[in-house]
């Protein structure tokens, strides 16, 4: 006890530390576990596999992720990308895992067996990793991520016949016929057993479990069922994460899947992280600083014949971009590698130097993953020329976005039927297993969970839906579904149905917009300003003057760059406008959305031209002006944003009600004069747009001193009103910038 507690002092300190640092840089927080692991070691000198103990509870990290992956397995699941899935993931890991044996084989003296446990090991990827990045950057449901999330799935499934070899070739107390039927025999008992139960008892089990109402219970049940399934699957001689893999498919197709799901995370995480400090804990830092040059060759020649492999298989059905960007998203060596290496070590397969080495190369090849991602777009532009148009269509099909609709009551089953009328996506959460039945039955798209669980609106992409609607029956579970979402981000809005006899008054803490009543009227009203809201986002982020063009006419290129960049000014205008007359949520995020959308499409031709087109001098120095416009736009757009806020709040303030009118009005003028000499310049405006952003007595500074002389205020109104004044000078600066960059075109 005197040892383990420093011991565990240390590590959480060191993980909560590094973890908030590297946060700081978007790297996830595998690598700060994994690196908490190697600095423990390097204090404490800890060998992990000194701790059986420790061991085990480590794997049950794994178990957990493998459970979890386990439940995205269903058979329809698995229906719709077997492409994906079984052809273009077998070959990669097939080919990958080929090449790499073949060069073991001619660089290094290790035997056949151990060489192809090399390759197979080191053809997985990062399925952790890559899979949360795309998931927040909203990319899994692209080509890219959906060639990335087949692959990823067969490596998964890759796994398990991986650690069977490694039993194979290490067992020598049986021959290698008697150790495939003694395999193949207790695979049909476990899994005879397994399926068995969950087939015919699982269901029953969570249905009582269910209708007892209690989250401890539940929970209970659902640890129960992992350890077992782990338990049963290690008494017959595999895994335990095998068996953690099968008891998540036995889930998969109940109606519980997304609220178990949802419901493990934290157990899930918590353990995947104790796993990921174990593996840190196997890292011998002076190995490394010793063998610095064979680390980041190995690490650069594995990635570099991974990406090679896979961009190789992929092209023959894929555009050269989508192969390539799938390629390198997938470069790395993931965490079953590391689970892998584990057991050759455990095994005496290799020299300890050597799967130390490996360990190393893997967890940097994670390390960059994040940064590759990230910049995936820019390195395959750099190789592959983009099509603007093509890229124009594709952005342009992401507008729209979804609508949650929690609960499936009576008003709920109106509002859906309402949805589906008007041709809008959308997916039902209840935790009513009758309310789901029926879903199910009227081929809805329906999760059973918890509309107040934070994970499982996270993983519907509750941030970028266009509405969030509660139909929940009492006013307990309309509070706890807004907590929920408020924990998630304070802004988001929600429309919340009343329930009968309720007092609205208290929802008034929370973001909501309300409907008070739930009638088939109330229902269509809804639909309506959603169904408008898209077509707002369609047809203001469509492009009007990009559609045509060519690149061998730069001047004309980059004045129809110049119009589109006027149509930001214009969404800009409505969306601010829309904020502060207080329009509905669905119209503002349409014009968020369609800035978004529009703003991605110009600056990317804006760098595609500075990449392919020859530009004269001239023209080159427009293109940059207006690029530096692009970065202004961007920054204007979001303080506008914040703006606006704050001055509907003060409007409501009598001290500063008049106040923030004059605001309004000046920011109004301001965009407007702005919008002019975007369309075409003239003196007169400029000299206005002057005046309203001068520092020295212009019309928003003379705003900004009758804001800070206001009376009669409290300290939050004082904050709220310093917040607006810092906002407004941020603006000043903007206007100004942008308005001498079009003064700068004019004379060009």
């Amino acid at each position: 006890m005197n040892t383990i507690l420093p011991i565990l002092i240390v590590t959480v300190g060191v993980a909560t530390v590094l973890n908030l640092v590297l946060k700081r840089f978007n790297i996830p927080t595998v690598i700060g576990y994994i690196f908490t692991g190697a600095i423990v070691a390097a204090i404490f000198h800890i060998n992990v596999h000194s701790n059986e103990t420790l061991e085990h509870i480590a794997e049950f990290g794994v178990v957990f992720l493998m459970f979890t992956i386990g439940l995205e397995f269903s058979a329809a699941h698995l229906n719709s990308m077997k492409k994906e899935v079984f052809l273009i993931g077998a070959l990669q890991v097939t080919v990958t895992a080929a090449v790499i044996t073949m060069l073991t084989q001619v660089f290094t003296d290790l035997s056949l067996k151990t060489g192809v446990i090399v390759g197979a090991g080191l053809a997985l990827s990062s399925t952790a990793i890559v899979l949360k990045i795309l998931n927040e950057t909203g990319k899994i449901k692209s080509e890219v991520g959906r060639n990335s999330l087949g692959i990823l799935v067969f490596q998964d499934i890759a796994v398990i016949p991986i650690l069977l070899m490694i039993t194979i070739f290490t067992d020598q107390s049986k021959t290698l016929s008697e150790l495939l039927i003694d395999t193949a025999i207790n695979a049909v008992i476990a899994l005879a057993i397994l399926i068995v139960i969950g087939k015919f008892v699982l269901g029953h089990v969570f249905k009582a479990v269910s209708g007892a109402n209690s989250k401890e219970i539940y929970m209970g049940t659902v640890l129960f069922v992992v350890v077992g399934a782990s338990y049963i699957a290690h008494h017959f001689g595999f895994s335990y994460s095998l068996g953690g893999f099968i008891a998540g498919m036995m889930i998969a197709d109940t109606i519980y899947k997304y609220q178990i799901e949802a419901d493990l995370i934290p157990f899930r995480d918590l353990l995947l992280g104790v796993f990921f400090v174990s593996v840190g804990l196997q890292i011998d830092a002076s190995l490394v600083v010793n063998n610095i040059v064979p680390v980041i060759g190995l690490v650069v020649g594995i990635m570099l014949v991974k990406a090679v492999c896979i961009y190789a298989i992929l092209v023959f059905s894929n555009s050269e971009k989508v192969s390539l960007k799938t390629a390198i998203t997938l470069a790395q060596i993931g965490e079953f590698s590391l689970v892998v290496f584990s057991l050759v070590l455990n095994n005496q397969m290799m020299d300890t130097t050597a799967v130390q080495l490996l360990m190393v190369v893997i967890i940097i090849s994670m390390v960059m993953t994040p940064f590759l991602i990230n910049n995936v777009d820019r390195i395959v532009g750099l190789i592959i020329k983009d099509n603007i148009e093509e890229k124009a269509v594709d952005q342009t099909s992401l507008i729209g976005g979804h609508v949650i609709l929690c609960g499936y009551g009576s008003f709920g089953r109106v509002v859906s039927e309402k949805l589906d009328a008007a041709g809008v996506n959308h997916v039902i959460v209840t935790d009513n297993t009758e309310a789901y039945v029926k879903a199910r039955k009227a081929d809805k798209s329906v999760v059973f969970g918890d509309p107040a669980d934070k994970a499982l609106l996270e993983r519907l992409q509750v941030r970028d839906a266009m509405s969030t609607v509660l139909a929940l029956r009492g006013m307990h579970e309309v509070k706890q579904a807004t907590a929920a979402i408020s924990l998630i981000d304070p802004d988001i809005k929600v429309i919340a149905k009343v329930p009968a006899g309720a007092d609205s008054r208290e929802l008034e803490e929370f973001n909501h917009e309300l409907v008070l009543d739930e009638n088939t009227h109330t229902a269509e009203l809804l639909v309506e300003q959603i169904s408008r809201s898209r077509v707002v986002a369609k047809e203001s982020a469509k492009l009007q003057y990009l559609n045509e063009y060519s690149l061998d006419n730069p001047g004309e290129l980059v004045t129809k760059i110049e119009k589109e960049q006027a149509r930001l000014l214009s969404i800009m205008s409505h969306a601010f406008n829309a904020l502060r007359e207080d329009k509905d949520i669905m119209q503002i995020k349409a014009y968020y959305e369609s800035f978004k959308v529009l703003n991605e499409i110009t600056g990317g031709s804006i760098s595609q031209i500075l990449l392919e087109a020859n530009l004269s001098p001239a023209d080159y120095a427009r293109i940059n002006t207006l690029m530096d416009n692009q970065h202004q736009f961007v920054a204007m757009n979001q303080v506008l944003e914040e703006l606006g806020k704050e001055l509907k709040q003060l409007g409501q303030i009598e001290a500063t009600s008049r106040l923030s009118q004059m605001a309004v009005e000046g920011l109004d003028t301001i965009l407007l004069s702005l919008k002019d000499l975007v369309n075409q310049f003239d003196q007169e405006d400029m000299l206005m747009l002057r005046q309203m952003t001068s520092s020295e007595g212009g019309g928003l500074s003379r705003i900004r001193e009758s804001y800070l002389n206001a009376k009669d205020l409290d300290s939050s109104e004082k904050a709220l009103l310093l917040s607006a004044t810092n906002h407004m000078d941020r603006l000043r600066d903007l206007f100004g910038a942008v308005g001498k960059n079009y003064e700068k075109l004019a004379s060009a």
